[in-house]
C-alpha cells in the first residue's frame, strides 16, 4: 500500500511539473518592452519542463515544450548574440536526442528544426553545413508533410520549412541541389492552405514577393493581417511578425 501511494505521489509530482512549466510559459511575455522580455518566466518554464522530463509519462510532452521554450528564450529574452547561439546550440543538442528517441513525434521534430535553423543562421555557414543541418531540415519537413491526412498543422509546418529552405538555403551540388528558388512560393501557399492563420508563413511569403519585386502580391498578403491585433497567447511572436510586416510595406 505504501509503495502504491509513493508511486502515485511521484506521478502526480511529474504532472505538476509539466503544469507548472505550462503556467510560466503562458506568462512568458509579461512586462515585455520593445518586443523583448525579461527571461525569468521562460527560464522557470524551462526548469519545470526539465523536471518533467524525468518521468516517462510526461517526457514526450515536456520535450517539445522545452524546445519551444528554448526558441522563445533565444528569440525574445536573450539580446546578446553569443548567449543566443548558446541557447540554440543547447536546444539543438537536446533536441537531437529527443528526435532520435521519438521519431514520429511531430511537435518535437518541428521545434527541433526551428532551433536548428536559428542556430545555423547565427554560426559560420561552413559549421552549419558540416553539422548536416540542410539534410536534417529536409528530412523533418518530409516527415511532417507525410502526416497531412491526420495532422494538417504538422503538414503545414513541413511545407513552411521547405518554403524557407527553397527561399534561403544555398544550392550546393550533392548537398542541396534540390533547392529551387521558384519553389518557395508553392510551399508557402500550400502551408497557408492548411493553416491560413499562421502569420509566420504569411510573412515569409510576403518577404519572397518583395525579394522578387511582386509588390502588389506582397500587399495582398499583408494588408488583412495588419488590421488585426496580436493574439494574447502568442503576443510577442505576433507582435514581431507585425513589426516585420510593417517594415516590408515601408517605402
Amino acid at each position: 500500500m505504501i509503495f502504491i501511494l509513493f508511486f502515485v505521489s511521484v506521478a502526480f509530482a511529474q504532472i505538476q511539473n509539466l503544469q507548472q512549466g505550462d503556467f510560466y510559459y503562458a506568462i512568458r511575455a509579461q512586462d515585455s518592452k520593445d518586443n523583448m522580455v525579461n527571461d525569468k518566466n521562460v527560464k522557470q518554464a524551462i526548469n519545470y519542463y526539465n523536471l518533467a522530463l524525468k518521468d516517462s509519462s510526461t517526457k514526450q510532452e515536456a520535450a517539445w515544450k522545452l524546445l519551444r521554450a528554448y526558441y522563445f528564450l533565444g528569440c525574445f529574452a536573450t539580446p546578446d548574440v553569443k548567449k543566443r547561439i548558446y541557447v540554440f546550440e543547447k536546444a539543438k543538442k537536446e533536441g537531437k536526442s529527443f528526435v532520435n528517441a521519438y521519431t514520429k513525434n511531430a511537435e518535437i521534430a518541428y521545434w527541433y528544426s526551428v532551433n536548428l535553423a536559428l542556430w545555423a543562421s547565427l554560426v559560420n555557414p561552413a559549421v552549419a553545413l558540416k553539422a548536416g543541418s540542410i539534410k536534417e531540415t529536409r528530412e523533418i519537413a518530409k516527415m511532417l508533410i507525410a502526416k497531412e491526412a491526420s495532422n494538417k498543422e504538422a503538414a503545414s509546418r513541413g511545407y513552411q520549412i521547405l518554403g524557407k529552405a527553397h527561399q534561403k538555403l544555398p544550392n550546393i551540388v550533392f548537398v542541396s541541389s534540390w533547392i529551387k528558388r521558384d519553389s518557395a512560393e508553392y510551399h508557402y501557399k500550400k502551408s497557408l492552405s492548411l493553416n491560413p492563420n499562421d502569420w509566420g508563413t504569411s510573412l515569409f511569403l510576403a518577404e519572397y514577393y518583395k525579394e522578387n519585386s511582386r509588390v502588389k502580391e506582397m500587399e495582398a498578403v499583408l494588408r488583412p493581417i495588419l488590421e488585426k491585433h496580436p493574439h494574447p497567447e502568442n503576443y510577442l511572436e505576433d507582435e514581431r511578425n507585425l513589426i516585420k510586416m510593417k517594415k516590408l510595406l515601408s517605402p
